[in-house]
């Protein structure tokens, strides 16, 4: 008895689908490092308002 083999057309769509997937990935990472992550440590530098959180003279 012979093995089912899939069909190549089969075998050509998950290498498609896989590489959809491995070419997203890239895209997100590049839309992360790119933009993301500039945005997010420009916001660890924000300057605090320390006058109205922790008034230095009664109010």
């Amino acid at each position: 008895m012979t093995d089912a083999q899939p069909p190549d057309v089969m075998k050509k769509l998950v290498l498609f689908i896989i590489g959809i997937a491995i070419l997203g990935t890239i895209i997100a990472l590049a839309v992360y490092f790119t933009v993301n992550l500039p945005a997010q440590q420009a916001l660890l530098h924000a300057p605090m308002n320390t006058g109205i959180i922790y008034p230095k003279f009664p109010i």
